[in-house]
C-alpha cells in the first residue's frame, strides 16, 4: 500500500472513531433532555471503603467511580430541574476501628453541585469499613421534605459490615415516600451478596470501570427520563370515556402504594397524561364498585405507555319516596350493596344519593325495620337505575320505668323481632317502614311472667306515632 493510501486509511479510521465518539455523546445528552421538568433530587451514596482501592479492568474501583461520577455530574449540572448531592462512607476511620457510623454527607443535595463533587472526592481517601446499612438511613434526612422525586444511586463494591438489616431501612425510606426505589451499582460484587443488596432496590453488578461507568449513565438517565401513563376507562363501546375515578399503582414486588391520583380527561376529551417511574412492576387498583385489578405492568422507558380496561359504569338513585321527616332516624337508612349470591359488602350507600357501579346485577339489602332485599337490580351503561323505597314513619316511644321489651312484624304468620328497647332510655325513635307491628314488653322490675304487655300498632309512610308505656 501507497504512504498516500495508507494516510487515507488513517485519516478515515480516525473521522470513523470521531463519529461514533458523537454519537454516543449526543445519544447520551439527547437522552437527559428528554428528562420532565418536575424536580428530581439524585443522591449519590459512595462507597469509599479500604477495598475500593483494589484493582480491577480499568485501575483502582475508586479511580472508576471518580471517573465516572464526574462525568455525570458535568451533564446533569445542565438541567435546572434536577440537584444532586453526595453522602460517603467508609472514608474518615482507618479499617481497624471498624467505625460502624462512618458515614457524612459531604455535598448537601443542590443545583450545580458538580464541582463541589469533583473537589470532594479529590480529598477523600478510601480506608474504612462499609457501614452501608447506617449510611441508607442516614439519607432520610439528605433528601430534606420539600416534596419532589428522589433517587438514592448506591455505588458499593461489598455488602453491609455491621450487621445492618438492608431490607428493612429501605422499605421504611419507600413507605415513607423518602425515596422511590434505590439503585444499587455493584463493583465486582460477589454473588452471595446477591439477594441482600437486591432486596434493597434494583441491582447492577458491574466488572471493570467502562462497564460500571455505561451502567452509571444508564441508572442516571432511567432516574430522570420522563416515562408517561395513559389509562384508558373503555365503555361497553371500547372508547375511554369512563372517569373521576380514584386509582392506586402499588409495587408489586413490595405493595407499597407508590402513586395516587383520580383519572380525568383533558380539553380534548382523553384520557389524561401522567409522569410515573419505569423502574416498578405495578399493580393497578382503579378504585370503581367493584375495584379493578391489572398486575405485573411493566412499562417502556422513556416513551408514552397506554393501558386498556374495560369499565362501563352506570348509576343507582337509592330514594326515598312520599313525605320525608326530618327526623335524625332517617340519616340512618343505607344501602349495603352485594354482588348476587355473594355476602360481602361492596358499598354501603347512604339514603337520597345517587352513586356509580360497573355495570352488572347487583343485590341490595336496604337497612329499614324490616330490612329489604332487592335481588338482580341491573346497572346499565351510563343510565340511572332509579330504587325507590317507602318513607318510613316515626315512632316514638316513652317509658316511665326501665323495661326489657322488642318490636315484631309478623311473617308467614310467625312474629319475628326486629328491634329491642334499650332498657334505661327513657324515649326512643325508630324508623319503620309501613305496616303493621306488635310490641311486646314487661317491667324490669316484675316479678311474674303474666306482667307482660302486648301492644299492636300501625305505621303510615311519612307519619309519626307516639307509644307510652
Amino acid at each position: 500500500m501507497k504512504k498516500s493510501e495508507r494516510s487515507n486509511v488513517k485519516r478515515e479510521n480516525g473521522l470513523r472513531f470521531l463519529r461514533k465518539g458523537l454519537l454516543l455523546f449526543f445519544a447520551f445528552h439527547v437522552s437527559l433532555f428528554a428528562i420532565a421538568q418536575e424536580r428530581t433530587r439524585i443522591l449519590f451514596l459512595v462507597d469509599a471503603s479500604l477495598s475500593m482501592k483494589n484493582q480491577w479492568p480499568g485501575g483502582t474501583k475508586w479511580n472508576s467511580a471518580m471517573s465516572a461520577l464526574n462525568e455525570i455530574n458535568d451533564s446533569i449540572s445542565k438541567f435546572p430541574s434536577v440537584e444532586v448531592g453526595m453522602r460517603v462512607f467508609g472514608h474518615l476511620f482507618p479499617e481497624p476501628d471498624k467505625n460502624c457510623r462512618d458515614s457524612r454527607l459531604e455535598v448537601p443535595i443542590d443545583s450545580n453541585n458538580a464541582n463541589k463533587i469533583r473537589r470532594k472526592l479529590n480529598e477523600i481517601r478510601p480506608k474504612g469499613i462499609t457501614p452501608l446499612v447506617y449510611s441508607i438511613e442516614k439519607c432520610a434526612a439528605d433528601f430534606g421534605k420539600i416534596p419532589a422525586k428522589n433517587i438514592l444511586i448506591v455505588i458499593t463494591d461489598g455488602e453491609d459490615a455491621c450487621e445492618g438489616d438492608p431490607c428493612s431501612v429501605s422499605l421504611t425510606l419507600q413507605r415513607n415516600n423518602i425515596i422511590l426505589r434505590p439503585f444499587i451499582i455493584g463493583m465486582q460484587l460477589q454473588p452471595k451478596s446477591y439477594d441482600k443488596m437486591d432486596c434493597i432496590g434494583k441491582l447492577f453488578n458491574t466488572n471493570s470501570g467502562e462497564e460500571f461507568s455505561a451502567t452509571l449513565k444508564r441508572v442516571v438517565i432511567e432516574s430522570i427520563a420522563k416515562t408517561t401513563l395513559q389509562i384508558n376507562l373503555n365503555d361497553k363501546s371500547g372508547k375511554p370515556t369512563e372517569t373521576n375515578v380514584n386509582m392506586t399503582l402499588y409495587d408489586m414486588e413490595t405493595g407499597i402504594a407508590k402513586y395516587h391520583f383520580y383519572h380525568t380527561l383533558n380539553p380534548r376529551g382523553l384520557p389524561d397524561t401522567v409522569t410515573v417511574s419505569p423502574m416498578f412492576n405495578y399493580r393497578l387498583q382503579v378504585h370503581t364498585v367493584p375495584p379493578l385489578l391489572k398486575d405485573s405492568i411493566q412499562l417502556k422507558k422513556n416513551t408514552h405507555n397506554i393501558i386498556n380496561l374495560n369499565a362501563p359504569q352506570g348509576s343507582l338513585n337509592f330514594t326515598l319516596q312520599g313525605n320525608i321527616s326530618k327526623s335524625a332516624a332517617m340519616d340512618r337508612i343505607k344501602c349495603l350493596v352485594h354482588l348476587p349470591g355473594s355476602e360481602q359488602t361492596l358499598y354501603v350507600q347512604r339514603i337520597n344519593t345517587t352513586e356509580k357501579y360497573l355495570t352488572g346485577l347487583y343485590d341490595l339489602e336496604i337497612l329499614t325495620l324490616p330490612r329489604l332485599l332487592l335481588r338482580n337490580v341491573q346497572i346499565e351503561q351510563s343510565k340511572t337505575t332509579d330504587v325507590l323505597i317507602p318513607a318510613p314513619g316515626i315512632v316514638t316511644i316513652s317509658k316511665t320505668f326501665e323495661a326489657y321489651g322488642a318490636i315484631f312484624v309478623t311473617e308467614d304468620g310467625r312474629l319475628k323481632k326486629i328491634y329491642d328497647l334499650k332498657l334505661k332510655e327513657k324515649q326512643e325513635t325508630i324508623a319503620l317502614q309501613p305496616g303493621r307491628y306488635t310490641l311486646v314488653y314487661r317491667s324490669k322490675l316484675a316479678k311474674t311472667i303474666h306482667t307482660s304487655v302486648e301492644k299492636e300498632f300501625e305505621v303510615a309512610s311519612g307519619g309519626s306515632l307516639s307509644l307510652k308505656l
